[in-house]
């Protein structure tokens, strides 16, 4: 079974139906590029916090 991990890095959480939206959109793009089967596409959504200080990193 295909995974796809998304890593979300903004200002507020997504909402349920941002969440879902995306699920929809990447099961898919999947299934129109290696025919992967609907429903069979594992997505895990992971939100990361903003960090303190909202600026840019420096590198």
């Amino acid at each position: 079974m295909p995974m796809l991990e998304v890593l979300v890095a903004r200002e507020r959480p997504l909402t349920r139906e941002e969440r879902e939206a995306l699920k929809e959109e990447a099961e898919a793009i999947f299934q129109e590029v290696i025919g992967t089967p609907k429903g069979r596409l594992r997505v895990f959504v992971l939100e990361e916090a903003p960090k303190a200080g909202g600026g840019a990193e420096g590198g």
